[in-house]
């Protein structure tokens, strides 16, 4: 039972991430009525919020996982998951925040990588949620 909780838990989180990391936070900046600031703003707090869920769906991965016997390998799956949700929530969040306080402050921000190595651990994160899925369906 414990790992059909986590296969749809990791499910679920992947789900999410498809739907608001590579749907929702492109497409709304393509609305012609939508300004930048407005979207930054909504994007902020639709990260902010779906940061809160995440938090929820790896302690729900966690305390599960300690009720089933999990390999080493995936054991190393839910750190890397871990460390991934993490960095972005401890470090590039706050940075791509700042960030968005000094656009809507009218100023131009200056050049940083943080939104694309954000991009690149959603990817990574996707990625990982669905290995390890396939991992404890087998």
């Amino acid at each position: 039972m414990f790992s059909r909780l986590i296969v749809i838990t990791a499910l679920l989180w992947a789900g999410m991430i498809l739907g608001i990391s590579f749907l929702e936070s492109w497409v709304k900046f393509r609305a012609p009525t939508l300004t930048k600031a407005i979207g930054l703003d909504v994007g902020r707090t639709v990260f902010n919020s779906f940061h809160q869920v995440q938090c929820i769906l790896l302690m729900v991965i966690i305390l599960n996982s300690l009720f089933i016997k999990l390999t080493v390998i995936n054991w190393l799956i839910v750190g890397i998951l871990t460390i991934i949700f993490v960095l972005q929530l401890v470090w590039l969040f706050p940075t791509l925040n700042q960030r968005v306080n000094v656009i809507l402050a009218g100023r131009k921000p200056k050049n940083s990588h943080a939104h694309k190595v954000y991009g690149i651990f959603e990817i990574g994160k996707f990625l990982v949620l669905i290995d390890f899925s396939m991992r404890l369906m087998l």
